[in-house]
Formats: C-alpha cells, sequence, structure tokens
C-alpha cells in the first residue's frame, strides 16, 4: 500500500495533490483504485475472452462513423453554440454495448442525451437491443449531478434526450421522475437486464442506492457502469463489498457480476 501511495502521488500535480487532501474520504479510493486506463486496454480486462484484434476492429467502426459524429455534432452546436468534445470514456461505453450485446439495458441520467445516443448506436450496430432510461429533467441545475456540468441546465422547451438522433429512437425508452421512485418499479418489469448505468445524481447515498436496487437485477455476466464514479468513494466501496475487481476510463468505471 505504501509503493502504491508514492507511485500514485509521484504522479499527481500540487493542485492534484491539495484537491485529494481536501476530500479526506476520497484518499483510499484514489490508494487501491485501478489506474485510469486507454479505451482498448480496459475493454480488454473487461471482456477477457475477446482478442485484441477484436476490439480493435470494433474501435475502427466508432472512429469512422462519420455520419454519427456529424449528426451529434451538428444538432449539438445548434443549441449549444459548440461542438462536442468525445473523450475516451464515450469510446469505452461505445466498446462495452457492442461487446455485450445487451438485449436489455437500463441508465438512470439523461440530460441532453450523449450517452444514450452512444449507447443506442452501438446497438443499432449490434442489430438489437433495447435502452430504458431515467430521468428527472434539469429545466434547472441539479446539485450534485448538472451543476458540475459546462451547460447546468436542458435547452429552453426541450426534454431529456433531445439529442436521440430519430433514427435510433425505435430502440429508445424514456421514463420521467426519481429513480428512488422508478428504477425499482422498471427492473420490476424485466426478468433481467444485460448492462445498468448510473449516471444521475452523483450523492455517495443516491449512487449506493443504485448500485444495490440494480446488482440483484443484472443477469449473471451482466454489468454495472457508473459515470462520474471518482466523485464519491460510493463505486470502489461497493466493488470491494461485492468483491470485484473493477476498470475505469476517466471515471466512467465498469465491474462484471
Amino acid at each position: 500500500m505504501v509503493r502504491r501511495a508514492f507511485s500514485v502521488i509521484s504522479h499527481l500535480s500540487m493542485a492534484s495533490i491539495w484537491m485529494h487532501l481536501s476530500r479526506p474520504r476520497m484518499i483510499p479510493v484514489h490508494l487501491g483504485a485501478p489506474q485510469d486506463a486507454a479505451p482498448i486496454p480496459a475493454t480488454l480486462a473487461l471482456f477477457p475472452g475477446v482478442t485484441k484484434e477484436q476490439v480493435e476492429v470494433t474501435s475502427a467502426e466508432w472512429q469512422g462513423n462519420h455520419h454519427f459524429f456529424w449528426e451529434l455534432n451538428s444538432n449539438f452546436f445548434a443549441r449549444r453554440s459548440r461542438r462536442l468534445q468525445f473523450s475516451p470514456k464515450g469510446e469505452f461505453l461505445y466498446l462495452i454495448v457492442r461487446l455485450q450485446k445487451p438485449a436489455v439495458m437500463v441508465e438512470t441520467g439523461v440530460f441532453d442525451g450523449i450517452s444514450s445516443t452512444i449507447i443506442l448506436q452501438a446497438m443499432e450496430d449490434n442489430g438489437t437491443g433495447s435502452l430504458v432510461s431515467i430521468d428527472l429533467p434539469a429545466h434547472q441545475p441539479i446539485a450534485e449531478s448538472t451543476d458540475a456540468m459546462k451547460e447546468r441546465e436542458l435547452p429552453d422547451g426541450r426534454d431529456p434526450g433531445w439529442l436521440i438522433p430519430e433514427y435510433l429512437r425505435h430502440r429508445h425508452r424514456l421514463e420521467l421522475g426519481d429513480s428512488r421512485k422508478i428504477l425499482p418499479e422498471i427492473l420490476q418489469q424485466q426478468s433481467a437486464i444485460d448492462i445498468f448505468l448510473h449516471d444521475s445524481l452523483h450523492s455517495a447515498e443516491h449512487m449506493w442506492f443504485e448500485y444495490e436496487t440494480a446488482w440483484p437485477c443484472l443477469r449473471s455476466g451482466g454489468l454495472l457502469l457508473s459515470d462520474d464514479a471518482t466523485w464519491t468513494p460510493a463505486f470502489h466501496r461497493f466493488s470491494r463489498v461485492r468483491r470485484r475487481s473493477y476498470v475505469r476510463v476517466d471515471d466512467l468505471a465498469a465491474l462484471r457480476k
């Protein structure tokens, strides 16, 4: 553990060290959490039976889908007056859905619908799958959620998921409301789900609630994902309680049941 601590600290800037010291409950997480990985190595770790060549081919399909990126950027710029910046975790999410091939996936937190669109495009490329999304519309900034984003509320007159292209909407179902009420109801309607993604309220209590609620409904071999997993100790602690290792690309974390 001491060697791990020195290794982590040696790669941090003074600003990062100060940030960690100001959030002492996160220090054990940063010392024990897996290193931030690139999308392809993280995917290979999560899918040990898949070859590097398979992942690289799927990654090339993501990178080469010019129509997808053009349509999202055009629609996003029209409402947000800036181009989208696709981070490595967007590719990681796409690779996960392509390789897991979920029949049913559930996510909480939609906002503009960037992650939802990535998921739906991966399902479309798979030729199978449906996504059920739960969202409490952010018509005003939501603390511990959209208040930390570049855009803190939905565009005027737009509902959650407004960015999703029409050609993908046949795979999507949106439920509006608080996930504390709606998530258990949605999960009761499914015999099992293949992937769950938390991306709603990022308080430790709420994140833990969603992980605990979704876990029994994941099929054996299913995946639990969490965006902004480094905001609180919840995901790291959950993985330890369940005795599962996890991988991370930026702040998108994933573990297998």
